[in-house]
């Protein structure tokens, strides 16, 4: 999922980013509107976590602009300012949410993560995989995997702590039609362990392969 962050304090920016990549999500920045609008323009972003107060062009008239561009991103709007009336301007100005400042990271996770449906993300470690979007990330870094790759890790995701044979895995990835040479796994494994790194997809000997936080 690719986050843009509006943000004109350099410091909360990179604080920012540093937590959602670790999260496994795409991250862009900005430091004021209209960059913000010209880089919507141009790129497809599913959520925009937006300051209030920047220059150039603040919060509440970078939200209707946002708006204007008739693009289906959601808007996440950051504020110091604590009044009802304020919260009630900036929801009414096209924001999905809204949260004050100072705030906990773990909120600000929650928020994001029901905005944008992203509860079924599958994860271990720091690889991140979106079943939605197809999209798998490594450090919060996007990694281009092949169908069959893409195909295969997201079956270990989802069947974590279990060893799974080759039999079944060349059976649910290729198919039960498949006649091909039965190494085509160990293959495709290999090439997909140079992608997101050799320790994630374990090798049982005589058994099959496994992801588990386990390695004995």
């Amino acid at each position: 999922m690719h986050i843009l962050i509006v943000e004109d304090d350099l410091d909360m920016q990179k604080i920012l980013k540093l937590y959602l990549q670790k999260e496994g999500f795409i991250v862009s920045t900005v430091s004021n509107g209209q960059d913000a609008i010209d880089f919507l323009s141009e790129n497809h972003v599913h959520l925009v976590i937006l300051d209030w107060m920047m220059p150039v062009m603040n919060g509440i008239q970078t939200c209707r602009e946002i708006r204007l561009l008739q693009i289906p991103t959601k808007i996440l709007m950051l504020t110091a300012k604590g009044t009802n009336e304020d919260e009630i301007k900036g929801l009414t100005c096209g924001a999905d949410d809204y949260l004050r400042k100072p705030f906990h990271i773990q909120i600000l996770l929650l928020r994001i993560r029901k905005l944008c449906h992203a509860e079924n993300l599958l994860s271990f470690q720091d690889i991140k995989l979106n079943p939605d979007t197809m999209e798998v990330t490594k450090h919060g870094e996007r990694i281009i995997l092949t169908k069959t790759e893409y195909e295969l890790l997201k079956f270990f995701l989802s069947n974590q702590n279990q060893i799974l044979p080759r039999e079944l895995l060349l059976d649910h990835i290729w198919g039960m039609d498949y006649q091909g040479d039965i190494r085509t796994v160990d293959t495709t494994i290999r090439r997909l362990r140079i992608k997101i790194g050799d320790n994630i997809i374990q090798t049982r000997v005589g058994l099959g392969y496994i992801i588990t936080s386990n390695h004995s």
